[in-house]
């Protein structure tokens, strides 16, 4: 997995505790990071803006802005009111017709960080999300998301300490002047992030709804579908007119758009999950929007997910029923490399991303087929 900026997936694990990988920054001279937006134009006046982590510092969260006849509706606000206001001055440059309805997919802090943008820049905006999303944003305020970055300042300043009294990196590696150096930025960036996570105004979603909520605008038919994905309670859209769905955290990938879903579910609520995704693959649809990358145009990588998620929950199940007990043995007993090369057709062996995957869904499952009590 690529080095974030700031947030690394040891950081989103800190902050959301979901993040399976630690990435680990290169000593040597990077690139000026890419801090522009990327648009995907996905039909008639519908639109995927993508914000890179160097520009969000957090994940890419993606935007979906769809321009109706007399309005606008946006799919997710982004972590960072900068960037919020970089994909509203973009909206502006496509058309001048009001943003009228946000839709907050779910309560992690890069899909609905930017509502305040959008509620100064279009009084009488609505913001949609389901009821257990808006409860989650009651209880998960600023500080929330704040806390969690501030233990990550703490690990960081622990692993300097540990380098420098040491001479080397976690990896071994000498700690020269320039990794040095480096670790402090990270340290520096960090902290300064965590403080305005915490100052950011959190903006609550004003309609609530359950199971499912049918908009419009217009001619234009917009199918909001409650489901279990990375979080639970998320919002999916569906537009059945154009084959388009706009999936959120229900389908995760990576930031380049290949490679196995980056991290898994906050509970242990994987067979839900399962079933969501299983659902939406019999909706028609022609182009799949995950919550990070690239749109996919066809539906392969959310079947190959469904096909991942049952395989595992399978034989998780069939070694309890055999009378093993811990994680470790169930662990041992889960092979799913077959799929794992699927992911990555060419590559002589599965990524070792996918076995970090694989056993943080078997550690979920063993929990979930165990009512939450897991055995180690």
């Amino acid at each position: 997995m690529t080095s974030r900026r700031i947030v690394s997936n040891a950081l989103h694990s800190a902050a959301l505790c979901i993040g399976l990988f630690v990435a680990t920054r290169p000593v040597a001279a990077e690139a000026p990071p890419d801090t522009s937006l990327t648009r995907e134009v996905l039909g008639d006046g519908i639109y995927l803006f993508r914000a890179p982590s160097a520009l969000d510092l957090w994940t890419a969260t993606n935007v979906v802005v769809i321009v109706n006849d007399q309005d606008v509706t946006v799919f997710d606000s982004n972590t960072r009111a900068r960037t919020a206001r970089m994909v509203i001055a973009e909206i502006r440059k496509i058309t001048p017709k009001p943003v009228r309805t946000l839709i907050n997919s779910h309560w992690h802090q890069d899909h609905w960080s930017g509502n305040d943008e959008y509620v100064k820049a279009f009084p009488g905006i609505q913001i949609v999300a389901t009821t257990k999303t808006r409860d989650y944003m009651k209880h998960m305020g600023s500080l929330y998301f704040a806390d969690g970055l501030n233990a990550q300042v703490a690990r960081q300043r622990a692993a300097l300490d540990t380098a420098v009294r040491t001479g080397k990196q976690s990896d071994g590696t000498p700690l020269t002047a320039d990794a040095r150096q480096k670790l402090q930025k990270d340290i520096d960036e960090t902290a300064a992030f965590a403080t305005e996570v915490a100052n950011v105004k959190r903006v609550l979603p004003t309609i609530a709804y359950n199971d499912s909520l049918v908009l419009w605008s217009g001619g234009r038919e917009f199918r909001l579908i409650s489901v279990t994905g990375d979080a639970t309670g998320s919002t999916v859209l569906y537009l059945p007119a154009e084959k388009i769905l706009v999936m959120g955290d229900a389908l995760v990938t990576q930031e380049e758009g290949n490679g196995p879903p980056p991290w898994t579910t906050n509970s242990y609520s994987i067979t839900p999950w399962l079933n969501s995704l299983r659902g939406l693959e019999r909706l028609d649809a022609t182009i799949v929007v995950p919550g990070q990358g690239p749109a996919f145009h066809d539906k392969a990588y959310l079947e190959l997910t469904g096909d991942l998620f049952e395989s595992i929950i399978t034989q998780v199940h069939a070694a309890l029923e055999r009378g093993l007990v811990t994680l470790t043995e169930v662990q041992a007993a889960v092979n799913v490399d077959s799929i794992g090369r699927r992911y990555a057709p060419n590559a002589p062996q599965p990524d070792p991303r996918f076995k970090a995957l694989v056993s943080a869904l078997v550690r979920k499952v063993h929990q979930e087929s165990l009512d939450g009590v897991s055995k180690p």
